[in-house]
Order: C-alpha cells, then structure tokens, then sequence
C-alpha cells in the first residue's frame, strides 16, 4: 500500500496531459505534461516549469531522508511577485536554495523573487540557479511516486501540484544548474522560436541553441550574428526548445 499522499504514475501517461483542478484560492489551476520529466503547471501568471524531485538513493526516499526539488518559476504579470513559501505533507520542512552571489551555492533564503514578466533574475539579467531542499522525509516513498507539493507567492496565492520523484537515468538528474559556465563564440542565424519572444539560432556545428539576453537590436530573427557566452543546458527556460546559451555579447556577422 502506498504511504498517505503519494500517487502512482500510470505506465501509460499520454504524451500530453491537460487537466484542470482547483486551488485553495479558487483561481484555476492549468497542469500540462509535455516532454519533460516533472510537472508543467500555471497558475494564474505564473509558470511552473519542470517540477520534479531528483532521483534518492537507492530509487527510494527513507524516513528522515532529505532531499531536492528542481524547478522552474516565471511570472508573465506586469508586476513583481515572489515565492514565499514551499510545503508538502511527507517533509519536516522545505527550504528555498538561491546562488544569489553566483558563487556555485544555494543559500537559503526566505522567499525567492520573480520579476514582472520575467523570472529569477540576476547581475545584469541573468537567470540564477536556485532548488528547493527537502528536509526530513516522514515517511517512505518510491521514485516513480508523486508528491503533493504546495507553492505560495506573495501575490498571486498558492497552488498545489503533483511532482514525481524521478528514477535514476529518467534523464533530468545532471548537475544542479549553475551560473559560472565557461564561455564561447557561436556564428548562425537568429530565427524565432516555437515560443512567443524566444530566439533561437543554429550553429555552424549544427546545434540549436536559444539564446538568453544580449542586445535585443542586434539579436533578431534573420540576422546572422557572432555571439559570446556560455551555454547552459540546466538552465530553465519556458521555451522548451535548443539548448539554452547566456549571451555575453552579440554583434552582426561580417
């Protein structure tokens, strides 16, 4: 029997899932499942992106174990929000972790910001790496599980979604993203993206990548551009497409 609370994930989830529920505030709750190993969900303005449990040992959580939860937040409101507040019944506890200073670790933090239409921003724009962690698990549960997990935000309230506890090798279980890659120079073409205000450009070795920040009179759809920076392949974005690259500078080829 499984513990109270957690869910098994049918074998056979369809590609792509919509469903509707309802949240504590009454504002409804957009979930979608669609090629990534977490939960997709939106709440009023906000995105959640990706939301899933890195794998335990052992393909199991034991109780007292701690553990990570890593996601993506965006807010497409015309003004700031922030994630205050993170729970779930099978935890102690849920920390907020932000590499605030960029210096490789998450600090916790008392709430997380989100800049209108934007996301978790940095020093000159940049998208910072930050988790959750997951202190002293009250029970049991098994990786191929979900787990209740609700969000609070300063403005737009609280939410609940269901994120699974991903199995080893499910392929989301590289390195915690990080804001300190090295650089390097790229030379294609600017298209636009699947996504609304999403640029991305394939390189000369035939590598999609999207790309983040830069001079937007420079980046444009059609352009073919020189760009430097630093790809970040665990850096969460809502574009869902390329690999995404932190732009450092972009100017116009030839």
């Amino acid at each position: 029997m499984l513990p109270t609370g957690i869910a098994k994930v049918a074998s056979t989830m369809a590609v792509v899932l919509l469903a509707l529920t309802a949240t504590s505030c009454g504002e409804p709750q957009r979930v979608h499942e669609s090629g990534t190993i977490g939960t997709n969900a939106e709440f009023g303005e906000i995105l959640l992106r990706n939301v899933h449990f890195r794998p335990p040992e052992g393909n199991a959580f034991r109780a007292g174990d701690d553990g990570v939860i890593s996601l993506a937040l965006f807010n497409r409101a015309d003004h700031p929000d922030a994630l205050v507040d993170v729970r779930t019944p099978v935890a102690g506890d849920v920390e907020i972790r932000w590499d605030r200073d960029c210096d490789g670790s998450g600090e916790k933090v008392q709430e997380l910001p989100l800049a209108a239409d934007g996301g978790v921003d940095g020093v000159a724009g940049e998208q910072l790496a930050y988790h959750l962690q997951v202190l002293d698990f009250s029970e049991d549960v098994l990786a191929g599980t979900t787990v209740p997990v609700t969000f609070e935000f300063d403005r737009a309230g609280e939410t609940t979604v269901d994120a699974i506890i991903e199995t080893a090798g499910d392929g989301d279980d590289g390195p915690l993203p990080s804001c300190t890659p090295d650089e390097i120079t790229l030379t294609g073409v600017v298209q636009s993206g699947v996504e609304p205000r999403c640029l991305v450009m394939r390189a000369d070795d035939g590598r999609q990548f999207l790309l983040l920040g830069g001079d937007p009179q420079v980046l444009q759809a059609g352009e073919e551009v020189v760009v430097e920076g630093a790809p970040a392949p665990d850096r969460p974005t809502t574009c869902m497409q390329g690999i995404p690259f932190l732009v450092s500078d972009a100017r116009l080829s030839g």
